[in-house]
């Protein structure tokens, strides 16, 4: 709807000051009585014109065509009200196309990928990394459904110390069952070594599967027999726990490829032909600070092994040579100074500035019963994704991890989801859904009216304010999709289906479908399919079901 309004205010400007301003927005006012959009363009204007915001609205109010909106300048503000026939027009072609109206495709389509998740596999996956998978996987089906085509991959960190030390780890608790000590292995795992019980649980699947022939092998040997064996078991289960998620990827890259290809090497050489590497104390370093770091990096130690940062930049290499548009990249909250460094490297390797975009994911507070939960009452360690998903279903993790914005930390309450009341909004929004249906089973039962029909003459006959209010929010989606585009921001979904429950249950309680008048239930049943369909079509994005029954 919002194309409407811009289309016109965009020709009318041209009229006033011969030129559309940078900068300017619609957005919907902050109270409802106050229009449906709202625009700050007068006082991006009152400097050049030399005129006050308030004149300069009531100008360009003045000259705007008045056929499908009411346009009126406050405090320099326009604002701007759609009239109800051209919302009766919008919702008859909602009607019609259904889920397809929400989204335009784009005049050029980009090849995106998008990279999340990418959780070092070294442990399960806890619930922040749900909370970047489900944003990564929506944000790629909105970029689907505008025309994008994206590219989802899933970088494994499969090479370097931390694995090294989940060998280690491994090995140290089969020695443990075994009966055997290794006071030098000792001492480093107790210093550096993962501790979780289910490092315990692999070295006791891994003494099931080898017996006693780690106790055999020289040290070395059997680290990495217990690296490889670890490594594959709990990428099997992170692989398992996001399928529990609905989540998939096209990829699964392997950081171990890259040296192994010899491109991290390659990298380094075209940095240092380039004139931003230079060595020191024996290691091999990167002019950082010429791009805005607080100090410059190593890319080399004086071991002669790469760093992470050197294998990060030769990933980004790959995803630029492999003639990506734009890479998206969903980051833990923790990588917030990386990403000045790796974008100094990019563009020093003579990547285009805006090519990589970085989102960071703030961490999740689970909390039952007023209070936070950090351990699982099962194993005594941490709350593991997949136990949240047990716990709660895919549904209620997938709407509640969207409920915020990515960047914002966020309280997940396992007992509110678990409620089948208004103050669960999974619940509230899902049962919009099954309440439609169910008013449409029961009109096929009394009436033998079949709902699939097409109803868009009645649509005329919705006048009521709280018809035009629930028609308003159903088209609302379309501005919202827009929005998520151009933001990166699925949470503006999960706002806009818990307003449109909100509506939708109020009118459900206050207007009887049924009534005598048929071409009034005709119209209200209408109203209906257009609600079903908003709310079928944001569910399929969201990935969650659509119930008819609850």
């Amino acid at each position: 709807m919002k194309d409407v309004v811009i289309s016109s205010l965009r020709e009318t400007l041209k009229k006033v000051c011969d030129r559309v301003p940078e900068g300017f927005i619609l957005t919907p006012p902050r109270e409802e009585s106050h229009g449906d959009y709202s625009t700050n363009v007068a006082f991006l204007l009152a400097k050049e014109l030399r005129k006050s915001p308030r004149d300069i609205a009531r100008e360009i109010a003045d000259k705007l065509p008045q056929e499908v909106f009411f346009a009126e300048a406050v405090n320099g503000f326009i604002n701007f009200r759609l009239k109800p026939q051209l919302l009766k027009e919008e919702f008859s072609k909602l009607l019609k196309e259904k889920g397809k109206y929400f989204f335009k495709s784009v005049d050029k389509p980009l090849y995106l990928q998008l990279e999340f998740v990418s959780a070092n596999p070294t442990g399960p996956l806890h619930v922040g990394h749900g909370r970047g998978a489900v944003l990564g996987d929506v944000l790629s089906r909105v970029l689907k459904e505008f025309g994008y085509k994206v590219y989802r991959e899933y970088y494994i960190n499969d090479a370097g110390n931390q694995v090294h030390m989940l060998g280690l780890s491994v090995l140290y608790r089969y020695y443990q069952l075994c009966g055997k000590e290794e006071e030098g292995l000792k001492e480093v795992f107790e210093k550096e070594g993962y501790r979780g019980n289910y490092v315990v649980r692999l070295a006791r699947d891994l003494s099931v599967f080898y017996g006693d022939k780690l106790l055999q092998l020289p040290q070395d040997g059997a680290i990495n027999l217990a690296k490889d064996y670890a490594h594959r078991r709990l990428l099997e289960d992170i692989k398992e726990t996001l399928e529990l998620l609905g989540v998939e990827f096209d990829r699964w890259f392997s950081e171990k490829s890259l040296y192994q290809s010899g491109l991290v090497e390659e990298v380094v050489k075209l940095l240092e032909e380039k004139g931003y590497v230079y060595e020191q104390d024996g290691a091999l370093w990167f002019r950082s600070t010429a791009f805005g770091d607080d100090k410059d990096r190593v890319l080399r130690k004086s071991d002669l092994s790469y760093t992470y940062f050197a294998s990060d930049i030769a990933y980004h290499w790959d995803k630029f040579k492999r003639g990506f548009d734009k890479v998206i990249n969903l980051w833990g909250a923790d990588h917030h100074g990386y990403e000045r460094r790796l974008l100094g490297a990019l563009r020093a390797l003579g990547v285009p500035e805006g090519w990589l975009r970085v989102e960071f994911v703030q961490m999740v507070r689970l909390l039952s019963g007023g209070q936070e939960v950090r351990m699982s009452k099962r194993t005594g360690e941490f709350l593991t994704l997949q136990e949240l998903l047990e716990e709660v279903g895919r549904d209620a993790v997938r709407f509640i991890f969207l409920t915020r914005d990515s960047d914002t930390p966020l309280d997940f309450d396992i007992d509110l989801v678990k409620r089948k009341t208004s103050e669960n909004p999974v619940f509230y929004v899902q049962y919009a859904h099954a309440r439609v249906r169910g008013v449409f089973r029961e009109v096929k039962e009394r009436y033998g009216l079949d709902v699939e029909e097409d109803l868009t003459p009645y649509v005329e006959g919705l006048n009521s304010e709280e018809d035009l209010k629930l028609i308003k929010r159903c088209l609302g989606l379309r501005d919202v999709y827009e929005g998520v585009l151009q933001n990166l921001s699925p949470h503006l979904i999960t706002y806009s289906l818990i307003e449109l429950a909100k509506d939708f249950h109020h009118y459900y309680n206050h207007h009887r479908v049924m009534v005598e008048d048929r071409n009034l239930m005709l119209s209200r049943l209408a109203l209906f399919k257009g609600v079903e369909i908003t709310l079928k079509k944001a569910f399929e994005v969201l990935g969650i079901k659509a119930p008819e029954r609850m």
